[in-house]
């Protein structure tokens, strides 16, 4: 069960209507500090452009860095049935079960302890890694993929409708 404040501001972040938002309400969405925030977007982590009303952070740039943030399958939970509006249709999750040696499912969990993450969270790391090695080839057989690996940031396919993180 997710925490009430991150459904809020992951739901915040993804079902955001304006094209834009400025670095302090980034921050509050990331639950950042304003320093946190300034120092992530001096570190090159999150792109700022200028514009008439001052220094903004695009939707797509803020949601691009929240799912650097939380899992997938968080983002996916908190959006609930608004995840089908939002994330492509290849990139839901959906449960998959396997059967491994005991030694690789010790080396899965002790790995991802090391990183500070849950064993799915790397899995899902490593396969994009995989996929993104092989993603020409993939990209031929496996329906929707070039949509699910642009996503947040590009606007490939949404089934006719401008991509929700466009910028306007």
């Amino acid at each position: 069960m997710l925490d009430p404040a991150l459904i809020q501001r992951i739901r915040a972040i993804f079902l955001h209507r304006e094209p834009r938002v400025t670095v302090g309400v980034a921050a509050d969405l990331l639950g950042f500090s304003f320093a946190e925030m300034k120092a992530t977007i001096a570190n090159g982590d999150i792109e700022v452009v200028e514009t008439g009303g001052g220094t903004r952070i695009e939707r797509c740039e803020l949601a691009a860095y929240a799912t650097q943030q939380w899992p997938l399958t968080s983002i996916e939970e908190a959006l609930e049935r608004d995840a089908a509006l939002v994330l492509p249709a290849a990139l839901r999750t959906r449960t998959f079960t396997v059967r491994l040696p005991r030694y690789q499912i010790g080396a899965l969990q002790v790995l991802a302890a090391e990183g500070r993450e849950p064993v799915e969270t790397m899995l899902m790391r490593m396969f994009e890694e995989l996929t993104d090695l092989h993603h020409e080839r993939l990209a031929r057989v496996i329906p929707g993929l070039a949509e699910a690996m642009a996503w947040p940031g590009g606007s490939v396919g949404w089934h006719g409708r401008s991509h929700p993180f466009e910028s306007e």
